[in-house]
């Protein structure tokens, strides 16, 4: 078992690069995401929006949780890895082939209510390919992180991001339509294979029977049932939304939803990375265990709470800025989701909690009972939506609510019972940072009020006023806990923990 100080240091270690390149990572999305909204418009996402949940179906079943398995298994041999290896890649190729074969499914399902989706059956064979560039770099990727070299891995995708957008904002240029999004995809991809393969020397050898991989593929199986279930929760909401409403109103609420999970990302992409092998490689000491765990989630909560009370302001504003006024709709939209930004962080590592613990299994057979609650608010706030004339805010309010007052309470309660910590010591992590947001809130909309209302200032001026206000307030009411977390990011290696 490590150390508490070797744990302590490798989570330093590997959050500062990791932490830096995702910010960069989100700010080269957002400049991306802003040339292509102006260039492509609403039908090119709409289209997109019809085809993700279907490749991050498949690709769920492709990874299979083998990646989990690879980083929390405690003794790894090549053979396991190489079995993982290529059973990523058998159900690369048949998935690529499935999706292609749903290409006419997907026209006449989302063309039932008379929605123009010719375009949508070559989009889907042509992003069948991304099953095969996805499985190539998964247990490369996971090997990267079981060895806690994060900050390549971060890296290699912030590379692999920006060439991908490049070349994207190029084809949209030059008049590729929805072609753009296409290429958009397979550079970020296949970017992505060329980097992991180039950090992590391990190859693959041709091995499969007698490697003693089959416990590592079960507990990847139950990995996956957690997954599909948490698909079901991330996508069964766009999927009604473009069945009933078509491809504009999934394209305005489908980003919405993307921006929405933007802060939600740039702490859990890499925070889950450092969270899962640390908290693995502490299981196995509660003393240790605990304040490790607690100390991940007083970090979240010290980025998500507030991020949730800001854009939940800004939403409007940002959208007009981001998009210009054929995005404007979507700012409602926005600023109803952020809601969920409060439990979204949270939930998200939870999951890292329960496949520490080596209790996938818990996790899974709750994630079922999620998804069938969320899915039944969102028809239902559909419904209630549509009788109001505000179908695609029904629904993202049934999301919101349900996530916030009905799912997150109990999950949260079982994830804190499989590794024996009090709810009271997690509400206690985070006083400092709901205190703080709630403040910042007030003083952020005293400044929309101003600027905004009396000044009638442009947008873009209102939206860098309220980021900045908002900030500097943020800082001001929660410097201590601020200061502790530089201290945490700060402090030497080889300082004595």
């Amino acid at each position: 078992m490590s150390s508490p100080e070797h744990v302590k240091q490798s989570l330093r270690q590997g959050s500062r690069a990791v932490i830096v390149s995702q910010i960069a990572a989100q700010l080269v999305s957002l400049g991306v995401l802003a040339a292509l909204y102006r260039l492509l418009g609403l039908e090119p996402y709409g289209l997109l929006g019809m085809v993700m949940p279907l490749l991050l179906f498949v690709r769920i079943l492709i990874v299979s949780g083998l990646d989990v398995a690879t980083i929390q298994e405690a003794k790894l041999t090549d053979d396991q890895v190489s079995a993982l290896f290529w059973l990523n890649q058998g159900l690369g190729l048949a998935m690529a082939l499935v999706t292609a074969g749903c290409a006419p499914v997907l026209v006449w399902f989302y063309g039932i209510h008379g929605h123009d989706v010719r375009d949508l059956g070559w989009l889907t064979v042509a992003l069948s390919g991304t099953s095969v560039a996805a499985a190539l770099s998964t247990q490369h990727q996971a090997l990267l992180r079981r060895k806690l070299r994060l900050g390549a891995l971060a890296v290699a995708q912030l590379v692999a991001l920006a060439a991908a957008g490049l070349s994207g904002v190029a084809a949209a240029v030059a008049g590729w339509g929805v072609g753009a999004l296409v290429l958009q995809q397979y550079v970020e991809l296949l970017g992505l294979v060329a980097l992991t393969w180039w950090l992590e020397p391990w190859r693959p050898r041709f091995r499969w029977r007698g490697t003693g991989a089959t416990p590592l593929v079960r507990f990847g199986g139950h990995c996956t049932l957690g997954s599909l279930m948490f698909y079901l929760v991330a996508n069964a909401d766009k999927i009604l939304v473009g069945y009933a409403l078509g491809p504009a109103a999934l394209a305005l609420y489908g980003q919405a939803f993307n921006l929405m999970m933007k802060p939600v990302n740039l702490v859990l992409s890499p925070l889950t990375g450092v969270m899962l092998p640390v908290l693995s490689r502490a299981a196995g000491d509660r003393r240790q265990y605990a304040p490790l765990m607690l100390g991940f989630f007083r970090f979240i909560g010290l980025v998500m709470l507030p991020s949730a009370v800001g854009l939940a302001i800004v939403a409007p504003e940002a959208m007009r800025v981001l998009g210009g006024e054929k995005w404007a709709d979507a700012g409602p939209i926005l600023s109803v989701l952020a809601a969920a930004i409060l439990v979204q962080g949270f939930i998200g590592a939870l999951g890292s909690v329960f496949a520490s613990a080596g209790r996938a299994d818990r996790n899974a057979y709750a994630s079922v009972g999620i998804a069938v609650v969320l899915c039944t608010a969102f028809f239902l706030g559909l419904r209630v939506g549509s009788l109001a004339g505000r179908p695609v805010l029904g629904v993202a309010l049934s999301y919101s609510v349900t996530m916030v007052l009905v799912v997150f309470p109990p999950y949260l309660w079982l994830a804190l019972r499989t590794v024996g910590v009090r709810c009271v010591d997690w509400v206690v992590e985070l006083r400092s940072a709901a205190g703080g947001s709630l403040a910042m809130g007030v003083v952020v909309l005293a400044c929309h009020a101003i600027v905004g209302d009396a000044l009638q200032a442009p947008d873009s001026v209102l939206l860098l006023v309220e980021v900045l206000v908002g900030v500097l307030s943020y800082v001001l009411f929660t410097r201590r806990e601020l200061a502790w977390f530089v201290r945490q990011g700060l402090r030497s290696d080889d300082e004595p923990v």
